[in-house]
C-alpha cells in the first residue's frame, strides 16, 4: 500500500511538472502570438485603387518589408485617419471603407501586418508589432501630405488594441480615437475562442498562456483626447460585454460608448452619416 501510495504521489508530481512546463513553453514561446496575427489565404498578387493613393513600402529590419497606402481625396484633406484594421482585413478588402471617408474628405492610411498582403516578415511576436505600429505612425506622420492635418486614430476589431496602445504611446499627436468591435484584452478574447482550439473546459487557463502586450484596458485610461467606443450589441465575433467593459475603463469624461446593432464591423456602412460625424466632431 505504501509503495502505491508514493508511485501516485510520484505520478501526481509528474504530472504536475509536465503540465507546468507545457504552460511555460506556450507563455515564453509566444505560440498564442502566431495563432492571433498569422492569416492564412488572404493573399493578392497586385494592389490597385480606383481611390486617388501614395503608395509605400517601408523596410523596418533585413527580413521585413510593411506595405502601407495613403487614400486621398480629390480636394485636400481636412484630416487624416490613421487605421488599424482587423484580422484579414488588407488593403483590398478595406477600400469600400476608405471610399466612404476620402468621399467626405479625410485621407486615410492604411497598413499591412507582417506576413499579411504585400508585406513581409513574420508576425509571430506582438512586442514587434507594437513596435511597427508606433514605427508606422512616426514615419507616416512625416510626409508632406499628412503633416499639418488633424490625426484620428482609428480601429477595428483586432485593430482596436493596436489603436489604444497607438492613442496612449501617442497622445500628444492626435486629435482622438475610434474603435470598433474591439475589446478590452486579449486574455478575455482568448477566453471566448477557448473552444475554437479545444480547450472550451479549460478557458479559465487563457490569462496564463497568453501574452497581454496591448492591454487596451490600461491604455485607454492614459488618454485624454476624445475617445469613442463602438459595439454592436448582435456582434458575433467580439461579444458585446468586451467593448463595453473596454469603454467602462476609461476614467475620462471625454469618453463615449456608442452602442449599435449590426454585423461585427459595419457600422459605417450601417451608420453612415452618424459615423462620418463622429470622425468630423474629432477633428472639430
Amino acid at each position: 500500500m505504501k509503495k502505491l501510495l508514493k508511485f501516485a504521489k510520484a505520478f501526481a508530481l509528474l504530472l504536475f511538472l509536465v503540465l507546468l512546463g507545457s504552460i511555460l513553453y506556450v507563455r515564453f514561446s509566444r505560440y498564442t502570438d502566431t495563432l492571433i496575427y498569422h492569416v492564412n489565404g488572404l493573399a493578392y498578387e497586385h494592389f490597385e485603387s480606383n481611390i486617388p493613393h501614395k503608395e509605400y513600402y517601408f523596410e523596418v529590419d533585413t527580413n521585413t518589408t510593411l506595405h502601407g497606402v495613403l487614400f486621398k481625396p480629390k480636394d485636400e484633406p481636412i484630416g487624416t485617419i490613421i487605421h488599424h484594421a482587423g484580422k484579414g482585413m488588407h488593403l483590398m478588402s478595406s477600400q469600400p471603407y476608405y471610399k466612404l471617408l476620402t468621399d467626405r474628405g479625410f485621407q486615410v492610411f492604411g497598413y499591412e501586418r507582417r506576413d499579411f498582403g504585400k508585406s513581409t516578415g513574420i508576425a509571430d511576436n506582438s512586442l514587434i508589432l507594437k513596435e511597427d505600429v508606433l514605427f508606422m505612425f512616426d514615419t507616416i506622420l512625416k510626409d508632406d501630405a499628412v503633416q499639418g492635418t488633424p490625426i484620428v486614430i482609428w480601429g477595428q476589431s483586432l485593430g482596436g488594441a493596436f489603436a489604444m496602445m497607438n492613442a496612449a504611446e501617442r497622445n500628444d499627436k492626435i486629435a482622438g480615437v475610434i474603435v470598433e468591435g474591439t475589446f478590452n484584452s486579449f486574455p478575455d478574447i482568448g477566453k471566448e475562442y477557448a473552444r475554437a482550439i479545444n480547450m472550451g473546459n479549460f478557458k479559465w487557463m487563457m490569462p496564463i498562456l497568453m501574452n497581454n502586450d496591448f492591454p487596451a484596458e490600461k491604455e485607454i485610461q492614459k488618454i485624454n483626447k476624445p475617445i469613442l467606443v463602438i459595439h454592436s450589441n448582435t456582434d458575433e465575433q467580439v461579444p458585446f460585454k468586451l467593448g463595453k467593459r473596454l469603454y467602462k475603463a476609461s476614467d475620462t469624461l471625454q469618453s463615449t460608448f456608442w452602442e449599435i446593432q449590426g454585423k461585427h464591423i459595419a457600422a459605417l456602412f450601417d451608420y453612415k452619416e452618424e459615423y462620418l460625424k463622429h470622425f468630423e466632431k474629432m477633428i472639430d
